[in-house]
């Protein structure tokens, strides 16, 4: 059977690479006694894998990964795992999907992001509602090809801002993978040329990421 892992990274481990992530991922799967399926050919691997990369310096809310085994029950593959992954990586859920669904990099196009900041920010409020009233928001790209240019704004689907006890909450809502791919590093750059300061940001990461279709925003756990 295959199975749809939802994944925490908390914020100590906010400077894994992806690959590190993965290794992490593959030990716990050992140390459980998972009954994983093994890939064929000369140098078999786990059949695992892993969502949208979560950028090195953030943490991750609702993170994913896909993992081919065979029969186990939910619960007591949740507890197994969470008991032999490290403080702080922790299984929030898992469901099985069929063999046929998309791959989670094909299907996840769209991420929330957010930024806390202390009450030392300025003008916040105008400065989200001068980002929002632009028809073209271009940066260079921060990806593969560093020497083009790339809009962001078509990709740039919301930016909120919420107070609570711990100061200002801002989210953003943006496009990932095909075919407009917006990372991290780009969105606080255009954030901070736009006249946010940068030291009052606290923390930052990714709360979650979606299948957006029709105009609805779908878990990829519920996504078919």
């Amino acid at each position: 059977m295959r199975m749809r892992i939802e994944y925490q990274v908390g914020p100590d481990h906010r400077f894994m690479a992806n690959l590190d992530m993965m290794h992490v991922v593959e030990r716990a799967l050992r140390r459980a006694e998972i009954p994983y399926h093994l890939s064929e050919g000369f140098n078999p691997h786990i059949r695992l894998s892993m969502g949208t990369v979560l950028p090195v310096g953030i943490w991750g809310e609702k993170e994913y990964f896909d993992l081919d085994m065979d029969e186990l029950d939910r619960d007591d593959f949740i507890a197994r795992m969470n008991q032999a992954l490290p403080p702080g990586i922790r299984i929030n859920s898992c469901r099985v999907i069929s063999s046929a669904t998309p791959a989670l990099m094909k299907s996840i196009n769209v991420s929330r992001y957010a930024f806390r900041f202390d009450r030392g920010q300025v003008g916040l409020e105008a400065i989200i509602e001068a980002i929002m009233r632009q028809t073209a928001i271009v940066v260079p790209s921060r990806g593969k090809n560093k020497n083009a240019c790339k809009d962001l704004r078509p990709g740039l689907y919301e930016l909120t801002l919420q107070k609570d006890d711990e100061g200002l909450l801002l989210e953003a809502l943006v496009s990932v993978n095909e075919p407009l791919n917006i990372r991290f590093d780009e969105i606080l750059g255009m954030l901070v040329s736009f006249g946010v300061e940068r030291e009052v940001i606290t923390d930052f990461w990714r709360r979650g990421n979606y299948v957006r279709r029709d105009g609805r925003l779908l878990s990829p756990m519920v996504a078919p």
